[in-house]
């Protein structure tokens, strides 16, 4: 999709909310549940969940795209562990979509980038901090030392890549200088609290900790705005997160959905619970726009909320589009035609 393509779509999508007639800015589709990690703040790698073949994953993108959704994410578990990553990548492109994964990174060898390179238009790979933290963090040596090769391997091909850190009472003092070694190398950064929320003892830093996070993004994003991929009050509501006092942001359904990897379409791409409907089989225009009295409507009107880029970060981008525009800009600005 040319710039102007993606921007007219995004105005769309504006013009739509303002006139609470919201439709999908960003769609994801966690395409397995199996990990190659065992992360610690992460449940995926426990379950044994089921997963679409091809031709019926190729059909759920269809009919979520089919809403004209400019932004299309697909992630996992590990999603480089599905052999058919780059066919699904291609059918969400088909649709006009700016396609981005999510990704460990320890799978993407030399073997592999190629395909990734000639369809991706963003990767996202996971690095919580440096080797030993992160490898602890993740549950797996040897980790770090993968994901920082993957990096390379997709910046020699010319791929937009950006380092998405997980703020944890593990790293949060370390990743300051973690970001800043991070500037010479990859595109972008995003960062965004451990969940669930409201977080247990066990996951909250000191309030110390983090309003000295707080001021080191603050003062990185009024420097380098696209360097820091998420939206300014996203990271001014991190002391909130942490206290357990974040307001409920929250557009599930409306701005964004996902898919899960037996092709259930969910509300939103944090609650793997909160289902609407088969998005193989159902029309998932009809869904989103029917009245909301199913189970899984009354789970979006209950849910406390969460402090993710994928769901308050985008709610936050069109609530204040002037303020927050570079968030999306930096997204096409270098996307491969």
């Amino acid at each position: 999709m040319k710039p102007r393509q993606l921007t007219a779509k995004i105005l769309t999508g504006f013009l739509k909310f303002k006139a609470k007639r919201p439709t999908p800015l960003f769609a994801s589709y966690n395409v397995t549940g199996r990990c190659n990690m065992r992360c610690v703040f992460c449940e995926w790698w426990k379950t044994d969940t089921p997963e679409l073949p091809t031709k019926k994953a190729m059909a759920a993108i269809d009919a979520v795209c089919n809403l004209s959704v400019p932004f299309f994410d697909l992630s996992g578990g590990e999603p480089l562990l599905r052999r058919d990553l780059t066919t699904l990548a291609k059918r969400a492109a088909s649709h006009g979509c700016l396609v981005s994964m999510n990704t460990n990174g320890a799978l993407l060898n030399e073997s592999r980038v190629s395909e990734v390179a000639d369809v991706f238009d963003l990767v996202v790979v996971s690095l919580d901090g440096p080797k030993r933290v992160h490898d602890k963090i993740r549950g797996v040596e040897g980790t770090y030392d993968k994901a920082v090769e993957a990096i390379k391997l997709l910046k020699s091909r010319r791929v937009r890549v950006g380092v998405n850190s997980v703020v944890t009472p593990w790293n949060i003092t370390i990743l300051p200088q973690f970001i800043e070694e991070l500037r010479s190398q990859v595109d972008f950064v995003q960062v965004q609290p451990i969940h669930p929320y409201p977080p247990p003892a066990e996951n909250t830093p000191s309030e110390k900790a983090v309003s000295q996070l707080l001021d080191y993004l603050l003062r990185l994003k009024r420097s380098n705005p696209g360097f820091l991929a998420v939206p300014t009050d996203f990271i001014k509501g991190f002391e909130a997160f942490f206290r357990g006092e974040a307001p409920k942001i929250c557009h599930a359904g409306e701005l964004y959905v996902a898919i899960d990897p037996s092709g259930k379409l969910l509300a939103c791409p944090a609650r793997s619970d909160i289902v609407l409907a088969d998005a193989v089989s159902g029309s998932v225009g009809d869904v989103l726009k029917e009245k909301r009295d199913s189970e899984g409507w009354r789970k979006v009107s209950s849910c406390r909320g969460c402090w993710l880029e994928c769901t308050v970060g985008v709610s936050m981008v069109l609530e204040n589009p002037l303020k927050e525009a570079s968030q999306l800009i930096s997204l096409w600005t270098s996307r491969k035609d």
